[in-house]
């Protein structure tokens, strides 16, 4: 008889456990960011690799839009066109030939996703100065990486004004050497960082800076977990793993409502975009809570104050007017209507030690009653501007540059 009740809770786990096994499994096909043991190493697909050689890798950055190039990405009103030109930058239509006044350094928000070559902000910008200002920005860049391209391009190409320009989860990519590690699924996102030796910046190479490399990046992996923030903060903490109801339990909320939308979505015909996008606006507002906490992390703030202060140097050695804007996404603006404003102080900050050009986009937007016209998505791909919203960011910097 003791046996039996003894069995009788075994099975009854066994049978949970291997019920959570198979929704697991099954939840992270179809959503990347619900992670499991064989995703420390994942296996890289072949295809998607040959294409990300051909037209993305870069072994000093780790990735870089590449000259001539052309795509295509949704945006607010449907399929968006975007090219580079031969230098690597984005096409300027209308300005390419005219003097260039102004160079711009940085991610995704200086790039422009999600709209057309004539509807980014540096072209609207061009036409209220009447000048060519070229487009540096790469997506998924932190400001370390934006940096190191503009020490590479400058060189080439000198302007009198550069503008650095970047989201403030930059404070996250700047303790990342594994985007994979931040942003699963993100595989191929190896890429060089700063670190602190005796509070002076050091440059760690991207370890996997030679295509060969990407074969056997596993014997890579000692190094990249111990310069990478997130492996053990984040990554790690979040792969679920037998017992699956307990690492389920470790974070309930946001495993739950992962699987609980995932599963509901499933069953659903002609979802509308609000509810499609439930399971990534777990996501976002997870890293969003993560950049908040960093810049409460007094090593964090430094090394992101020090790589400010290289960008202050570099505008010195290389004689040009640096100007520095945090490019807020959606999600941030809403928050700091809500509550407070986490990355004012930072600001304040770099203003007051090294008297740095900083144009304020934040307090502008905030202004704003109706994000939505300004944004591009509802945070999806990390809330871009619209074409509206780049005309808002033109005549916001135009007014504060006056040159």
């Amino acid at each position: 008889m003791e046996i039996y009740y003894l069995i009788i809770p075994i099975i009854c786990f066994c049978v949970i456990e291997t019920i959570l096994m198979k929704i697991i499994f099954f939840v992270r096909e179809k959503f990347q960011w619900l992670i499991i043991n064989k995703d420390e190493k994942p296996d890289f697909n072949k295809e998607g690799l040959k294409k990300f050689f051909e037209h993305g890798y870069d072994s000093e950055l780790g990735w870089i839009r590449k000259p001539n190039t052309t795509h295509t990405e949704m945006g607010e009103n449907g399929e968006t066109f975007w090219t580079t030109n031969q230098k690597g930058a984005r096409t300027n239509p209308s300005f390419e030939g005219k003097k260039a006044k102004i160079s711009c350094f940085g991610d995704s928000f200086t790039f422009c996703r999600q709209v057309n070559d004539d509807e980014t902000w540096e072209y609207f910008l061009s036409s209220l100065t009447n000048s060519n200002i070229e487009n540096f920005g790469v997506g998924n860049y932190g400001i370390d990486q934006a940096i190191l391209r503009l020490k590479r391009e400058f060189k080439k190409d000198e302007t009198e004004n550069v503008i650095l320009a970047v989201v403030p989860d930059t404070i996250s990519r700047i303790v990342s050497v594994w985007k994979h590690y931040y942003e699963y699924g993100n595989t191929f996102g190896f890429k060089p960082r700063f670190v602190l030796n005796n509070s002076n910046l050091k440059l760690i190479d991207n370890p996997i800076n030679d295509i060969s490399k990407f074969e056997d990046y596993q014997k890579f992996l000692p190094f990249i977990r111990k310069y990478d923030f997130f492996y053990k903060n984040k990554f790690k903490r979040e792969i679920l793993k037998f017992p699956f109801s307990i690492s389920i339990l470790k974070n309930i909320k946001r495993n739950f409502g992962i699987i609980y939308w995932i599963l509901k979505l499933r069953k659903l015909i002609n979802i509308p975009k609000e509810i499609s996008w439930k399971p990534m606006k777990i996501i976002m507002g997870i890293n969003l809570k993560w950049r908040i906490k960093l810049y409460k992390d007094e090593k964090t703030v430094f090394l992101l104050e020090k790589i400010i202060e290289e960008y202050v140097n570099l505008s010195k050695r290389n004689n040009f007017n640096g100007y520095f804007v945090f490019l807020p996404q959606k999600d941030d603006i809403l928050f700091i209507k809500k509550n407070f404003h986490f990355y004012e102080e930072f600001t304040n900050k770099i203003i007051k030690n090294y008297n740095l050009k900083v144009l304020d986009v934040t307090n502008e937007l905030l202004k704003e009653d109706n994000l939505d016209e300004l944004y591009s998505d509802n945070n999806e791909y990390g809330g871009h501007f619209s074409k509206k919203g780049n005309e808002k960011i033109a005549q916001i910097l135009y007014k504060q540059l006056m040159i």
